[in-house]
């Protein structure tokens, strides 16, 4: 984003503005948004955390060296959690990550330039700092892991329509706070001279005694000769829970588009209870698994060769691990895959969060006599045809 984009969706294009006006309605805009847009990417940060990343060779699972750099130490100052928390961040508020590998380490780039994009030859990276350490080198595309989420950077499409309930939640405030302002009419009894030490007296009085008195819980304030004030009653009191439920409902409007841009469901998002798992599955689906897929298709192109993969060597992230799962709520389900064949005691153990047990029977897959196969055996008294 240019510098002078940024400035005018700031200040808009007046030729001049005062930054000391501007800087409340900044405040709140910057505050709404970033609230909104941090809550949806923590939550997803925080499912992809959870996920394991399984290894395969030849088809079968196995946990090596790159299962534990992806599962457990990605490098010396992170671990797993905090790696994928960090990547994912910046993939949705950025739309895209850099993730470099140097001496087997990854670590995630903060800054870097995407030289100009090539045909059928690598693109590069130059520039690559982490923190304040610059790595002087250019990194060709094969070399890294290089994210993009979108397009189009959809946060900064989304800001665009976020200012238009900036607008209407500034209206909303200043609502509530004239709701409940107090009001009064003061009387000069006197007409006021051409004396400006008079003028400025009177407006100093108004300005600021009467703005400390109206600001303070408890407060006297000491009417000058000449002047009379007479509050307005009633205004004070007119207070509504009208005005609050306005506010409120900004918000929730605001925070559903931010879900909508991020494919989280809004009810998830705002914290609703009712059918939380559906919610987290249309969660998952629509939003956590294509980013899961992202990677896992990045790391695979990027850490296995052509010929690894086609051999089924490949990285898989597993996001069935992500829900709490109670084992006596799933106590028949898990029967009923054990019985079929499709899970064995151990693979079911695992998936509940339990240690294997590494016996020769657990990992035997099982089925019952009811998924036989038909055969041309007669039965007795049974017509072979």
């Amino acid at each position: 984003m240019k510098i002078v984009d940024f400035l005018r969706d700031m200040f808009g294009d007046k030729a001049e503005v005062s930054i000391s006006q501007h800087m409340p309605e900044l405040a709140t805009k910057f505050a709404i948004e970033s609230f909104a847009t941090q809550m949806a990417i923590n939550m997803v940060a925080g499912i992809i955390s959870k996920c394991e990343f399984r290894t395969f060779i030849a088809g079968l699972p196995v946990r090596k060296d790159d299962y534990y750099t992806w599962n457990i130490q990605p490098n010396v100052n992170q671990n797993a959690n905090q790696f994928w928390q960090e990547v994912v961040s910046k993939l949705l508020y950025s739309n895209e990550c850099l993730i470099i590998d140097i001496n087997d380490q990854k670590i995630i780039a903060d800054n870097y330039t995407h030289d100009e994009e090539k045909l059928i030859y690598p693109d590069t990276f130059s520039n690559v700092t982490r923190g304040s350490i610059s790595l002087g080198k250019t990194f060709h595309n094969n070399e890294v892991i290089f994210l993009r989420l979108n397009n189009q950077d959809i946060r900064l499409l989304m800001s665009g329509m976020m200012a238009q309930y900036n607008e209407l939640l500034g209206m909303a405030v200043g609502k509530y706070r004239r709701a409940g302002g107090r009001k009064g009419i003061m009387n000069l009894n006197k007409a006021p001279s051409g004396n400006g030490d008079e003028l400025k007296k009177t407006k100093d009085f108004v300005n600021e005694q009467m703005r400390t008195y109206f600001e303070s819980e408890n407060a006297v304030v000491s009417i000058p000769r000449g002047m009379d004030y007479n509050e307005i009653a009633g205004e004070g009191s007119k207070k509504s829970t009208s005005e609050v439920q306005d506010i409120s409902n900004l918000t929730k409007e605001a925070i559903a588009r931010v879900a909508q841009a991020f494919r989280i469901p809004p009810a998830l998002l705002q914290g609703d209870i009712a059918d939380t798992d559906k919610l987290l599955d249309q969660c998952l689906t629509f939003c956590v698994e294509p980013i899961c897929r992202l990677i896992e298709t990045e790391i695979n192109r990027k850490c296995y060769s052509k010929e690894q993969f086609l051999s089924d060597n490949y990285l898989k992230i597993d996001t069935t691990c992500v829900k709490h799962v109670d084992i006596f709520s799933i106590a028949v389900q898990a029967d009923k895959l054990i019985s079929d064949g499709i899970y064995s005691a151990d693979e079911i153990r695992e998936k509940v969060g339990d240690c294997a047990l590494n016996t020769w029977w657990s990992k035997q897959h099982l089925r019952t006599k009811n998924y036989e196969p038909l055969t041309n055996t007669p039965t007795a008294g049974g017509d072979t045809g």
